[in-house]
């Protein structure tokens, strides 16, 4: 395998090359689509919002900035991509997602499970506040490269980091999850 690193094979991919672009989707794939799908919540849906990630890559691969973080920038156009799916689907159907106030002990849940709910709740966040959370939360990023893949302000960023935590805390205590 190729050890290139992600600067070198974005040039390589400047200059046409496909195959720093398939190390390129290699490298990256699996972290964006976990990203669209827990933004999406739709396997399919997560899928074409990667593939059309690569797309854009490949397409404007002269716009990416050598100084900056590559990881950073895919995640900041796969993102778009998934609000611009948010944004179509709420435009055609009004998703309401309610949770169960049924509490649940915590111990009594299988791991899966807890994660499961985990993931509901999530996907019941406002598209800004899921977004940062993702990011954030499951993807690890900093508090600047979100700013920077959502085009927030880094105040923005936090607050709707705080409110997506509050809301998280508060739908996991109707299941009795504190």
């Amino acid at each position: 395998m190729n050890s290139s690193t992600d600067i070198e094979l974005m040039q390589q991919l400047r200059d046409g090359s496909e195959a720093a672009l398939r190390q390129l989707i290699e490298r990256h794939r699996e972290r964006l689509y976990r990203l669209a799908y827990r933004l999406l919540n739709d396997s399919d849906a997560a899928n074409d919002a990667v593939q059309e990630t690569f797309i854009r890559l490949w397409k404007h691969s002269r716009r990416y900035d050598p100084s900056k973080s590559l990881s950073t920038w895919l995640c900041t156009i796969c993102a778009r991509r998934c609000y611009d799916e948010l944004r179509r689907r709420y435009r055609h159907f009004s998703l309401i997602t309610t949770l169960h106030t049924e509490a649940v002990n915590p111990d009594d849940m299988a791991a899966d499970e807890l994660l499961n709910l985990l993931q509901q709740v999530v996907a019941s966040l406002p598209p800004k506040q899921r977004t940062v959370y993702q990011l954030r939360e499951i993807e690890g990023l900093s508090a600047d490269e979100v700013a920077v893949a959502t085009r927030m302000s880094a105040d923005n960023v936090k607050a709707n980091l705080y409110v997506a935590r509050t809301a998280v805390r508060e739908k996991l205590k109707q299941y009795g999850i504190q």
